[in-house]
């Protein structure tokens, strides 16, 4: 660093003025015989420092310059009908809304679409099983349903003290 601030700040002028122009940090560090991080602390103190309140003070004020363009262009796109007029009205508006963020997507109810499709043999077979089952007539579903609650071999052991049992393995001896 220099002695004096106002080398300092001659240093910090010339520093942004070479970046501006394109320099980069690393020509300017050696031409100042100093390390790169040097450069990078000038351009700190030298540029505008970016906070929320400096963001919304620039779009505040390009929104106000748009709205003088917007003017001048709309209406020459109207009275003259001039087609180039038109455009940069155009322009000039979707340059608001994206300073607005108006085009950014917006939360929507989500409306969810099931595309329909087709049933998969597994899914066609157990559905002809199904169809054949409830057309059953009423006391075979009733004796179905009944047998689906009771262990299996309880309802062999209920059939076979009923006298119409096989031989306990599904199989009726009478064949």
């Amino acid at each position: 660093m220099s002695d004096s601030p106002k080398a300092d700040e001659a240093r910090d002028d010339f520093i942004l003025q070479e970046r501006l122009s394109g320099r980069s940090a690393r020509s300017i560090s050696k031409e100042l015989h100093c390390p790169v991080s040097e450069i990078d602390e000038s351009l700190d103190r030298t540029l505008p420092k970016i906070t929320n309140e400096a963001k919304r003070r620039i779009i505040a004020l390009d929104l106000d310059r748009l709205d003088e363009l917007l003017k001048v262009f709309f209406n020459r796109a109207v009275e003259k009908i001039d087609a180039q007029a038109g455009l940069l009205v155009v322009k000039i508006l979707e340059r608001k809304a994206a300073l607005l963020g108006l085009d950014s997507p917006q939360k929507l109810d989500v409306v969810q679409v099931q595309a329909t499709k087709e049933p998969t043999g597994h899914e066609r077979i157990r559905a002809a099983i199904m169809n054949l089952v409830n057309s059953a007539p009423p006391a075979q579903r009733a004796l179905r349903e009944r047998l689906e609650h009771i262990d299996p071999e309880e309802a062999l052991r209920a059939l076979d003290a009923a006298g119409l049992g096989g031989d306990g393995n599904g199989k009726d001896q009478t064949h």
